[in-house]
């Protein structure tokens, strides 16, 4: 039996009075409720993982063990000692009793243009090297930038959620007062709770997400994942006053991954030398000097050269060596191409991220926030039903979402187009 009610009891104007407050509220930005043990702004995640990401020290040992080849190549082999003992008597000792005592020493040397060009090819095989390490740094710096926006999205993303949960309880409240005053269906009652029910499924998978995005951050500072972090400070959008020739010419200039490849076109062209060096003589160089029991001592001095008798393997080095020259110039080319459209695509994504924010800040959202007010005031007054309310507190959680994630996206473009750079870059607040 359904009770007749000449007006709608306190309980229901309380808990109205309730849902607007909460409602007015929800735009409101508190800390996330997640607790955390250590404070590390994006300065000193960047510093850690420039420190102690593997990833960077293998590339820095790896330079640090190809920079020391130079002198190899310079240098000739091994020289060689040979002591003979010579025509002692049957029966006597072969060491003491020989009549003729003999040291030698003998140098194989490559013709020196050959030491040359291998050296030099050497060096700028380690500038590529340097380059390779500066290229890993940049990477885990922007793989690091972004991880911290990940970390940054999930933290607001639960906050965003638990406000929404906190709403869809109140909602669920209304809908019950209204339905024991006989201003509602049940089916508004079931569809709030269903709401409730999606929305604390969905706060479940920001929880996870935010997980792994502090396991990546740590991972990539060479921590273990279940370290705790709190990031003190959000991202804050920024304007680049840089036009996009200043960018492009900046980028041909630093990218280290196009300072690698213009080494490894030097390099190419030194071994071609080093392969032509090969048409040309070795030399040996031998010293001996003879003792002799019943004979005056004496001295000998050689001088030899190789032959390089088989031209077509010399030729077929040169051709190798040519054939590898140019792949280095082709691959130098495309990276100077793909360099110019990095910079382009992500100097645009950076701008269009920057407006998409400034347009959530200035208006979707506040248009967004006026229109749930608005709504549940209409619904309040019975003239639309549960289900417009529903709608219009779903759009303004996606975009709140939408707002946080063109924030992310920001911050990840922005850390991609300073890869492709080469360097930082000076930006300006635009607030």
């Amino acid at each position: 039996m359904t009770v007749q009610l000449p007006r709608l009891s306190w309980k229901y104007f309380v808990q109205s009075s309730a849902l607007i407050l909460l409602i007015n509220a929800s735009s409101y930005s508190a800390e996330p409720s997640h607790i955390s043990t250590e404070t590390l702004t994006l300065g000193d995640v960047l510093d850690a993982a420039r420190h102690q990401n593997p990833e960077i020290k293998a590339a820095r040992s790896r330079w640090e063990a190809v920079k020391t080849r130079a002198a190899q190549e310079a240098t000739p082999d091994k020289p060689r000692v040979d002591f003979e003992r010579m025509y002692a008597p049957e029966g006597r000792n072969v060491i003491s009793g020989a009549e003729e005592k003999n040291i030698a020493i003998s140098q194989e040397i490559m013709f020196p243009t050959t030491l040359y060009f291998r050296s030099r090819a050497a060096r700028q095989e380690a500038e590529k090297a340097f380059a390779e390490y500066q290229v890993k740094e940049r990477e885990i710096q922007a793989r690091t930038k972004s991880a911290y926006a990940m970390l940054f999205f999930s933290r607001h993303s639960i906050h965003i959620f638990e406000a929404n949960v906190d709403l869809m309880r109140q909602f669920a409240k209304v809908a019950e007062s209204k339905y024991a005053v006989g201003k509602a269906p049940q089916s508004d009652v079931l569809k709030a709770q269903v709401e409730l029910s999606k929305m604390l499924n969905m706060l479940v998978t920001v929880h996870q997400e935010q997980e792994t995005n502090q396991a990546m951050l740590n991972t990539l500072m060479n921590r273990p994942p279940e370290t705790p972090i709190v990031l003190p400070e959000d991202p804050q959008v920024r304007i680049i006053n840089r036009s996009l020739s200043e960018l492009t010419s900046q980028a041909a200039q630093q990218r280290p991954e196009l300072r690698a490849a213009a080494a490894d076109v030097e390099r190419s062209r030194s071994l071609v030398q080093a392969a032509r060096s090969e048409y040309l003589p070795d030399l040996m160089l031998q010293y001996r000097q003879r003792n002799m029991m019943a004979g005056p001592d004496s001295r000998d001095a050689m001088l030899g050269f190789s032959v390089p008798l088989w031209f077509w393997k010399q030729g077929a080095m040169v051709r190798e060596a040519a054939a590898e020259r140019e792949m280095a110039q082709a691959e130098y080319q495309a990276m100077r191409n793909m360099t110019s459209f990095d910079v382009k695509n992500l100097l645009v994504k950076v701008q269009t991220a920057q407006r998409l924010v400034e347009l959530y800040q200035t208006s979707v959202l506040p248009q967004a926030e006026q229109a749930l007010k608005v709504t549940a005031s209409a619904y309040q007054s019975d003239r639309i039903g549960f289900l417009d309310l529903l709608d219009a507190a779903r759009t303004l959680l996606d975009f709140r979402l939408e707002h946080y994630e063109h924030i992310t996206q920001y911050e990840q473009f922005f850390a991609e187009l300073e890869r492709a750079v080469g360097a930082d870059l000076k930006t300006e607040a635009t607030r």
